[in-house]
């Protein structure tokens, strides 16, 4: 048996949560997708789901489409190996098992340790935690805790073990035997109980004992509906609600109509035992709201809760509802943008916007007006740093880096930007701190070489002076190094403020994505040209021309662990470099490194549509390159040319068929051929050089493809 020892706590504003790799039920049902274990912290049950790339949960089903989940109170057994090799942890659930294959071994004991954490609490005294005989006994595909730790079956399901006098309320509560006060609600009368109201609560305590009316009436009016107060008296008798059941067999699958309702019913009861000091149900009705939050997939069921929450009659105790609540809204603004009901109530409710400005410049330091300003270093909130869109890049901007898109999503928040020596009029807002730059600003001075920013001109020449990276590289390793351009890495965690100042001016040019402050799960690959020709005039204001090291003319990022196995997140050149083929450069570099990890991968998506644009290009050119060095006689499969390009195969189908290459035959035993010649044709039309890569893969260093190398 194994002894544990370690207590996990959560913070209040997050749903508890563990990446699951892979996992088997029965040794039958095997995961399709890398998903996630939520708890439900109300009913103490751990369910399965998958989510999409803004956090919208989805429950994971078995092949009869039951809900995959279970019960803490019906947990017989978990069994794991201790150290840090093993990532496997199975549960046993009265009659299966379930095998949870963790990412690291870290969150494998984790699980396990609040699992046998929460059996205990729950009263679950027969739960046990067994040790496997060996790490190769336990990855066995047929691996059976009953079978290698002894268990016997049990004889009746089991049942969970509460407090002794729960079920003697709920029973008398069901039965209204032995009531002495009543609680009126509408046109009904619920009978209840003096000492357990006054116990539980000091506002019911004073009135039962005060001397009050409802004190000599033996009852008490509260203006709350009907279904509001049945469901506080319910939750204070320990009756089963439906209002916070199961999130996995009462919610979770749900028409989103149903689930508004679900969620208007908890943040209504929430409020109700604010005010009536029932702290410890309140603490469980937070709980259930922030669980449920993912799966919740109308964003204007969303708006609408974030809305109810930031009015000003709401608690101002919240439990870290706020915080959860507008996580939710910067996770899904693009979404909402699209919505227009979505977008007509976020827009019009003032308190939503500056909640979300505030949260994402939470973290801000304090920064005296003459000095360059930057943001935080730590976050409050993590989230993605640069959500994927292949848009700005090269062949794909707008003709002249000074002209905005004709149709901007958003107005721009800054209306010029001094790059350096640059002028430059950004399309689309960022979010620069409003306590520093303002709502709105003329004109914002950025720093060509570390991309720290002030609106003052004074203060920003003053920094020019002193830049520490003015003479130097940028931080991190280079990677790669031809004729003119070189990539430089740097790790997001170890270089936080530089990535945070990067993607702040980023966004400034990119679309419908949002730029959030933790950039620790990203690695950043920074485009450096030694000899940069801008397309727009200097301005004058600022330093001319580059340092001895180069200038940052573009970058893209991905994610250190990508599930879906994505190669690149973000992509971006910025305007003056536009136009010069650049953009190949950083999509062909992403594509070398991952021949160099032997990954297949491509960019995050959905792409915007300027993203499509570009992708197809480098897809297009990259497949024509492949097709024309084979042997004339060689036969080409899409196998073959994914060997050849680390292009995914529905891309490369896809590619094949926006190029018009491909013939279509009744004979032969394939489908479709690729006819060269007109693969010849689209090269000498799009002037493509078939010879001659965006990127020469003896450029790269070698010590790019060992990830055991760190920066310094």
């Amino acid at each position: 048996m194994m002894h544990l020892t370690h207590n996990p706590t959560p913070s209040e504003h997050h749903s508890v949560t563990w990446p699951v790799h892979s996992f088997t039920l029965d040794h039958d049902f095997k995961s399709p997708d890398p998903a996630y274990l939520l708890l439900d912290r109300a009913n103490s049950e751990f369910g399965l789901f998958y989510h999409t790339a803004a956090g919208v949960g989805f429950m994971a089903q078995a092949a009869d489409d039951e809900p995959i989940y279970f019960q803490v109170c019906n947990t017989r057994a978990a069994c794991s190996r201790p150290g840090q090799t093993c990532k496997k942890v199975c549960v046993l659930v009265q009659h299966y098992q379930l095998d949870l294959e963790f990412p690291t071994a870290d969150y494998a004991s984790d699980f396990l340790h609040s699992l046998d954490r929460l059996a205990t609490k729950v009263g679950n005294l027969d739960f046990e935690v067994f040790e496997a005989q060996s790490l190769s006994a336990l990855n066995r595909a047929d691996f059976s805790i009953e079978k290698m730790c002894g268990i016997n079956e049990p004889p009746f399901p089991w049942m969970k073990i509460g407090e002794t006098d729960a079920f003697d309320w709920s029973k008398t509560y069901k039965m209204g035997k032995c009531s002495d006060f009543a609680v009126v609600a509408g046109d009904r009368s619920f009978p209840v109980h003096r000492v357990l109201l006054c116990t539980r609560s000091q506002y019911f305590n004073a009135v039962c004992d005060g001397r009050f009316s409802e004190t000599e009436q033996n009852s008490i009016s509260l203006p709350e509906t009907e279904e509001v107060v049945s469901n506080m008296l319910q939750e204070l008798y320990n009756v089963y609600n439906p209002t916070t059941g199961s999130i996995f067999t009462s919610f979770a699958l749900r028409r989103d109509n149903e689930k508004a309702s679900v969620m208007s019913n908890l943040v209504e009861l929430f409020i109700a035992c604010d005010k009536y000091t029932l702290e410890s149900i309140k603490k469980k009705v937070s709980d259930a709201i922030i669980d449920r939050l993912p799966f919740i997939h109308s964003v204007l069921t969303m708006v609408d809760i974030a809305t109810c929450i930031y009015s000003d009659t709401f608690p101002y105790v919240d439990c870290g509802l706020r915080v959860a609540a507008i996580a939710q809204i910067l996770a899904r603004l693009p979404t909402i943008m699209e919505d227009e009901a979505a977008w007509d109530t976020y827009c019009g409710n003032k308190a939503v916007l500056r909640a979300l400005h505030e949260f994402q410049c939470a973290a801000v330091e304090d920064a005296a007006p003459d000095t360059i300003l930057t943001p935080p270093v730590s976050p409050k909130k993590p989230g993605k740093s640069m959500a994927p869109d292949a848009g700005s890049v090269n062949g794909t901007a707008p003709a002249s880096a000074l002209k905005a898109p004709q149709k901007p999503s958003v107005t721009p928040n800054v209306l010029e930007v001094v790059f350096g020596s640059l002028l430059i009029k950004p399309w689309y807002p960022s979010f620069y701190p409003e306590q520093t730059v303002g709502r709105k600003v003329e004109r914002l001075y950025v720093c060509q070489w570390c991309f720290k920013y002030s609106k003052e001109l004074v203060s920003f020449l003053g920094h020019l002076k002193t830049c520490p990276h003015r003479d130097a590289p940028p931080p991190g390793v280079n990677v790669y190094t031809k004729d003119n351009y070189s990539l430089c890495k740097i790790d997001g965690e170890k270089h936080k403020l530089y990535a945070q100042n990067l993607c702040l001016f980023a966004k400034l040019f990119l679309d419908t994505k949002s730029v959030f402050y933790d950039v620790t799960t990203f690695l950043y690959y920074l485009l450096v040209a030694h000899d940069p020709t801008p397309s727009i005039p200097n301005t004058g204001l600022g330093e001319d021309g580059v340092g001895q090291q180069g200038q940052v003319v573009g970058f893209f990022s991905k994610e250190k662990m990508s599930w879906d196995g994505n190669n690149l997140a973000c992509i971006l050149v910025f305007p003056p470099w536009q136009k010069q083929g650049l953009g190949q450069i950083l999509m062909g570099a992403s594509y070398e490194m991952s021949r160099r990890e032997g990954r297949l991968g491509g960019p995050e998506k959905p792409l915007s549509d300027l993203g499509r644009l570009a992708y197809e290009h480098y897809w297009s050119a990259a497949l024509a390159r492949a097709i024309m060095s084979s042997p004339s006689k060689k036969t080409l499969t899409v196998l073959d040319l994914r060997e050849k390009t680390y292009i995914v195969p529905d891309d490369i189908i896809a590619t094949l068929q926006t190029m018009d290459v491909l013939e279509h035959r009744k004979k032969g035993g394939a489908e479709a051929v690729i006819n060269k010649a007109k693969v010849k044709a689209w090269a000498e039309k799009h002037r493509v050089d078939l010879k001659r890569s965006p990127v020469d893969p003896e450029a790269f260093v070698v010590r790019e493809s060992s990830s055991s190398v760190s920066e310094e």
